[in-house]
C-alpha cells in the first residue's frame, strides 16, 4: 500500500483495487527487521480473509483510515466478523511483527560550548545507549508515508536522529552555564541524563512517531582534545 505525506492510498491504486482477484490477506514471509507490513487495498467481498500469524498483532484499515485491531487469526472471514457494511469498501491491514527493540548506542559531538563565568570555550560530545518502545503503530505508519515495509533500523535510525535533535541545544545551554569546569564534568552526568530523559518524555517529535524511550544511559561525556589543551595554557598562563 502507497501512501502519501497524508496518509492516502494513491488515487491510481483506489481505481484499480476493485479489481483485485479476492483472496486472504496475510503477512509476507520477510526477515526479523521488518516491524510494520502494509498490504496492498482490496475491495471489501463476503468472501474476504483475513490471517494473522501468532506472533503478529494487525490494524485494520478502511477507507484509509485505521478502524480496528485484529487479533491472531486464521481464514477468519471479515464481513461475518466485522460486519456487511464494509463490502465494497477499500481494506487494506498492517501486519505488526510483536517484537522488542534492543538496546542501541547513541551518541553526538561537536557542540560548541560558551562559558563565560568559567571563561571556558569548548566542543562537548556525550554517548551512551538507549531502548525504545512503539505505543501507537498507527503513528508509526503515518511517520513513514510511501513505505510497505518499516524496518526495526528505520524507526531506531529516526529515533537516534530524534535523540541528536533534542540533545544537542540541552547540552550547549546546560554547559554554558554550569559552574563546574570542564576538567570536572563527569560528576554532571546524572544530572544532565535527568534533564535529557524528562525533556525526550515530551518530545512531540517522538510522540508523532508514536514512539517513547523506555531507558536511556549517558556513560561519558568527551571534548575536543585541543580545546582541553588550550583551557590548561590558560590556566596555567
Amino acid at each position: 500500500m502507497q501512501m502519501n505525506a497524508a496518509g492516502e492510498i494513491e488515487k491510481r491504486e483506489v481505481a484499480d483495487m476493485f479489481g483485485k482477484k479476492n483472496r486472504t490477506i496475510e503477512p509476507a514471509k520477510v526477515n526479523e527487521n521488518v516491524l510494520i507490513q502494509l498490504s496492498a487495498p482490496i475491495a471489501v467481498t463476503k468472501k474476504t480473509k483475513i490471517t494473522v500469524p501468532s506472533h503478529y498483532r494487525a490494524i485494520a484499515y478502511i477507507d484509509q483510515k485505521p478502524l480496528f485491531r485484529i487479533d491472531p487469526c486464521v481464514d477468519k472471514e471479515f464481513v461475518k466478523t466485522y460486519g456487511k457494511e464494509y463490502v465494497g469498501k477499500s481494506l487494506s491491514v498492517a501486519f505488526i511483527m510483536v517484537h522488542s527493540f534492543a538496546q542501541s548506542q547513541w551518541g553526538f559531538g561537536n557542540i560548541p560550548v560558551n562559558n563565560a563565568r568559567l571563561k571556558e570555550a569548548y566542543r562537548i560530545g556525550a554517548n551512551g545507549k538507549f531502548s525504545i518502545e512503539v505505543v501507537d503503530y498507527a503513528k508509526a505508519i503515518h511517520a513513514f508515508p510511501n513505505h510497505s515495509q518499516i524496518t526495526i533500523d528505520q524507526i531506531r535510525e529516526k529515533a537516534i536522529s530524534t535523540l541528536k535533535t533534542v540533545g544537542t541545544p540541552i547540552m550547549s545551554d546546560y554547559f554554558s552555564n554550569t559552574t563546574t569546569s570542564v576538567f570536572e564534568m563527569n560528576s554532571l552526568i546524572s544530572d544532565f541524563r535527568e534533564k535529557f530523559v524528562e525533556a525526550l518524555a515530551s518530545e512531540k517529535l517522538f510522540i508523532n512517531m508514536g514512539v517513547k524511550v523506555d531507558t536511556l544511559t549517558v556513560d561519558s561525556f568527551h571534548v575536543n582534545e585541543e580545546d582541553l589543551e588550550m583551557i590548561r595554557s590558560h590556566i596555567n598562563g
